[in-house]
């Protein structure tokens, strides 16, 4: 299995995530060293993992893409679920912790209304919901743009009707399907069950597209007669009306009923939504590297109908869509403080069953700190350097002064080894075996500024040496190149035996 160190962003915090970047390099030149593959560090083609992951998951954002505007990736229910289960594989205890407590738990149930479509036999639409009391006054379901039964917005509407019906699971009526903008694809199963005589923003919408708007829960004290006819939207609690058997429970009565009686059909069942939100997965920019179809309709990437191209730039996290990611031996390192988000959403596509073979096991995940203080007027290589090795990966790095120059003294010293012909034929000596063992070590239980400050004391006895050996100049190169990716001047085979062997 190849190994894969993958660097996530940290947005708006360049250093923080250079240090990544720099920890990932880390990460897979020691892997090379031990005589392990590398995988591939990025998607190959982001607009295919792109239009892969909508056709699997779900993908969605703006009507009409303007620059900075994200593409957001929507998790399925069976994904959710299967993380909110943690039966992805065992997570490191401090991410699988902070993830249990980002996701969003809500009981409720699902309602299934059987679709009237006589070239897709079986055809359903699931509805979650919180409160079922007034199912039986519900008019019509609405679903998000992006939803498999819609066929997008028109521009400039925020409604339209699919041209399909659905089965009410309870009284057996014919409901349109709609489309609405304000129906949330990340929110239970992205439909909903509009209901205007009990919710005030299903009343905004009937009222809006014409639907009627029916009862079926009135207040317990409501005196008959038209003079008293309920006003909508009816919310809290009540005792229904107009429901057949039920007329006169109470709410909570007449909830447990609806749901027994859907559910003997096979209609109905408890549920406990897991909410994850949607996660940006890339940008629209003008001068992006990458180019999808892009459906405004249906507020989604696309490769059929009326989709036009626009520029987009993609995030690392888009590699779990690819093949060769999911099968690798995967090693995250993420910001600390993006593993509620970038992270969370990783995890998320990595447990998709229709992206493809899930991984057969967690992946490692470093979190690492972020990087406070300056970085003006640093070279580009000091002060990679410098946040590579200045503290350890999960503490905070505040940037001084003093790293930088012990990251310049080091880089200039490396230069000197490297160019100078002063050596004597000769195996490693006992002091720098023991050194680079001690290194070694440091490195693989990722103490990165240990292992920095250990070779820094190595090198600084080789550079004082007036002819050291040749086999100790070995080793240090290959800690080097491990270490801070540095060349040297001696061939990669003996660097990678000087390494296996230290």
């Amino acid at each position: 299995m190849n190994h894969l160190a993958l660097p996530l962003p940290a947005p708006q915090a360049p250093l923080t995530t250079l240090r990544c970047q720099a920890l990932a390099a880390l990460l897979d030149r020691m892997a090379v060293q031990d005589g392990r593959t590398l995988g591939s560090p990025a998607p190959v083609d982001p607009a295919a993992a792109l239009a892969r992951t909508a056709a699997a998951a779900g993908l969605t954002g703006p009507a009409e893409p303007s620059e900075d505007e994200a593409v957001r990736y929507v998790p399925t229910s069976a994904a959710r679920e299967r993380v909110g289960a943690e039966q992805d594989g065992t997570w490191p205890q401090s991410t699988a912790s902070r993830h249990r407590k980002a996701l969003r738990r809500t009981p409720g149930a699902v309602f299934t209304f059987p679709v009237e479509d006589p070239d897709a036999a079986g055809a359903a639409l699931t509805v979650f919901t919180t409160d079922w009391s007034p199912t039986p006054a519900g008019c019509a379901v609405a679903v998000h743009p992006g939803h498999p039964l819609s066929h997008g917005l028109p521009a400039g509407h925020t409604s339209s009707f699919t041209g399909r019906y659905c089965r009410h699971p309870l009284t057996g009526d014919l409901l349109p399907v709609w489309t609405a903008s304000w129906v949330a694809p990340e929110f239970g199963t992205g439909a909903v069950l509009v209901n205007p005589g009990h919710d005030a923003t299903d009343l905004a919408f009937a009222r809006e597209v014409g639907l009627p708007v029916r009862f079926a829960l009135t207040p317990p004290d409501r005196e008959e007669g038209p003079e008293h006819w309920p006003l909508p939207p009816v919310a809290g609690g009540g005792r229904a009306v107009r429901t057949g058997a039920t007329d006169g429970l109470d709410a909570t009565a007449a909830q447990a009923e609806y749901l027994r009686l859907a559910a003997a059909h096979g209609l109905a069942d408890k549920h406990t939504d897991i909410g994850t939100g949607a996660f940006a997965v890339a940008a629209f920019a003008s001068d992006g590297p990458h180019t999808v179809h892009w459906d405004g309709a249906r507020r989604t990437v696309s490769d059929t109908g009326p989709a036009a191209p626009v520029r987009i730039s993609s995030l690392p996290i888009l590699a779990a869509a690819e093949p060769a990611v999911r099968q690798a031996d995967l090693c995250v390192v993420a910001p600390s403080a993006a593993a509620e988000s970038h992270l969370l959403a990783l995890r998320l596509l990595l447990a998709e069953p229709h992206l493809g073979p899930s991984p057969q096991q967690a992946p490692d995940v470093l979190l690492v700190g972020p990087v406070a203080g300056q970085a003006d007027n640093l070279a580009p290589d000091v002060l990679e350097l410098a946040v590579l090795t200045g503290a350890d990966p999960g503490e905070t790095l505040s940037l001084k002064a003093q790293q930088a120059e012990t990251a310049q003294r080091f880089l200039r010293t490396h230069a000197e080894i490297v160019e100078s012909a002063r050596e004597t034929a000769g195996e490693a000596d006992e002091a720098t075996l023991k050194a680079a063992a001690h290194i070694k070590t440091a490195l693989r239980q990722r103490n990165i500024k240990h292992a920095f400050t250990q070779l820094y004391r190595l090198q600084k006895s080789l550079a004082k040496s007036q002819s050291p050996l040749s086999g100790s100049l070995t080793v240090y190169e290959a800690l080097a190149h491990v270490l801070t990716g540095l060349p040297g001047r001696r061939p990669e085979g003996r660097l990678t035996g000087a390494w296996q062997l230290a």
